[in-house]
């Protein structure tokens, strides 16, 4: 919850596509004609179907083997790049806007690939070559917008009647933070799927802002929500997050009810994970859809001094497989532990689409239902 004041902050920069659509004709971007809006728009809708069709890829997958392979977020990151440097390209932007793309793809690329270490020894390494021209291109972007875009006027940033070049700069650039707190989610165990925060990764570059894509259902057919009235939004690979993890409100009362009926909570610590998993013996414990949420703690002896439940499951030494895992908590005297299955997140992400092109924000929505 922490993390949503930050998420406010990051839209409150982002672009709006009636403001800047609105003024492609004034602004005048390096000679920007109107066909140039035309041609945007269709980028928005090609943009929409390359969600569509690569989610519909990786939903299936994460949803029939539980897992999405890093060659399909590598794949599809082809034309998510491609359409946003051509989107660039033919409003004319400035080479800063184009090379801070390279900023967001260096971000994700140790996310896919293990990051090269450039020392004296492998610096002109022909493997690292390609990162390091990406990080190279990436950090050229974030300097020169730096000396162009950071005086600003923030009060018509934050409303649109910013210069073009100067507002992308600086949604690109939260759009650089907003793929950080994701790699920071998923390492303290808020998000816990390797996949889900690839997926989302994907969708910041694929659309950094709202600005990217179609405006939701609900602002062309709707009284309820008034565009013009709206100061801010999450990002859509936020907002697509948020939407995706709805199903799960309706889980923890659903957990806890069960764990309490089996009477499986006997401590206050119990109540950590007694929301979203469930406590079996060992021996019941069958297939690797799961994870293992209890765990032991050994001394300099080797002897056990206490176990202890764990929020998310943790990668561990003894731990190359579930009967691996479950063996070693046989012969430290566990007889049962708390295991939560794995969800097909990617398979939800995919669903969320829906949603979030209908209602877009769900938090904008709601503000507004008050």
């Amino acid at each position: 919850m922490a993390l949503v004041p930050l998420y406010y902050l990051i839209q409150l920069v982002s672009l709006r596509d009636k403001v800047i659509l609105s003024n492609h004709g004034s602004l005048d971007v390096q000679g920007t004609l109107p066909k140039a809006v035309d041609t945007h728009l269709a980028i928005e809708y090609l943009r929409v179907l390359c969600l569509l069709s690569c989610f519909t890829i990786a939903g299936y997958s994460d949803y029939s083997r539980l897992i999405v392979r890093d060659k399909i977020w590598i794949l599809w990151s082809l034309p998510a790049i491609f359409l946003l440097i051509l989107d660039f390209l033919i409003i004319q932007l400035s080479i800063w806007n184009i090379l801070m793309v390279f900023s967001l793809i260096s971000l994700a690329l140790p996310t896919v690939f293990q990051t090269p270490t450039f020392d004296k020894s492998n610096l002109i390494n022909f493997q690292n070559l390609p990162f390091l021209f990406i990080y190279i291109l990436g950090t050229l972007g974030f300097i020169g917008g730096l000396f162009n875009y950071v005086g600003v006027d923030y009060y018509s940033l934050v409303f649109g009647d910013e210069n073009l070049n100067a507002t992308i700069w600086w949604t690109l650039l939260f759009a650089s933070l907003t793929i950080i707190i994701f790699i920071y989610a998923y390492k303290i165990g808020l998000i816990q799927g390797g996949a889900d925060i690839k997926a989302l990764i994907w969708v910041t570059i694929l659309t950094p802002s709202w600005y990217f894509i179609p405006k939701p259902y609900i602002y062309y057919n709707s009284s309820i929500i008034d565009y013009e009235d709206i100061i801010f939004q999450l990002p859509p690979s936020f907002v697509l997050f948020l939407w995706a993890g709805g199903i799960f409100i309706f889980t923890p009362p659903i957990f806890l009810t069960k764990n309490i009926i089996k009477g499986n909570i006997k401590k206050i610590s119990d109540l950590k994970i007694a929301w979203h998993a469930i406590k079996i013996p060992l021996s019941e414990i069958e297939g690797n859809k799961l994870w293992i949420l209890s765990d032991v703690i050994i001394d300099k002896s080797g002897d056990v001094l206490h176990t202890t439940n764990l929020f998310a499951s943790q990668k561990i030494t003894h731990n190359d497989d579930i009967s691996k895992q479950i063996e070693y908590l046989q012969e430290k005297g566990l007889k049962s532990a708390w295991v939560t299955r794995k969800h097909p997140f990617v398979t939800y992400l995919f669903i969320a689409i829906i949603p979030m092109f209908i209602f877009g924000d769900p938090v904008v929505f709601m503000i507004n239902l008050l």
